[in-house]
């Protein structure tokens, strides 16, 4: 019996992307932003549609996906708070919105 090669095993992994790829800071950026967008949101519609910038930083903080990626929080100003909420208030999707804040 014929045991396959490391170089055989590797070219199969390779061909079928079994690796896990860590993901990018853009991917990040935008796995976060979504998951904040929705956090707003809930926020909104449980207190009658106000979030302040403090808001925001908290739920993103409370969102994001590792530790490394914190620094993305500190990238929501009051111009990128008054947006998302604008839009929410619009109903448009948290991907959509992530896009108009150049997250996605």
């Amino acid at each position: 019996m014929h045991r396959p090669s490391l170089l055989v095993l590797l070219s199969v992994l390779i061909a079928t992307q079994a690796f896990v790829v860590p993901p990018s800071q853009a991917t990040l950026a935008c796995i976060t932003c979504v998951a904040t967008v929705k956090g707003v949101e809930a926020k909104m519609l449980a207190e009658g549609g106000h979030v302040a910038k403090n808001d925001v930083d908290a739920i993103c903080l409370k969102e994001v996906p590792t530790h490394s990626a914190e620094h993305l929080c500190e990238d929501y100003g009051e111009h990128e708070v008054d947006v998302m909420v604008a839009l929410i208030k619009k109903d448009v999707p948290p991907k959509m919105i992530c896009q108009e804040l150049n997250k996605c």
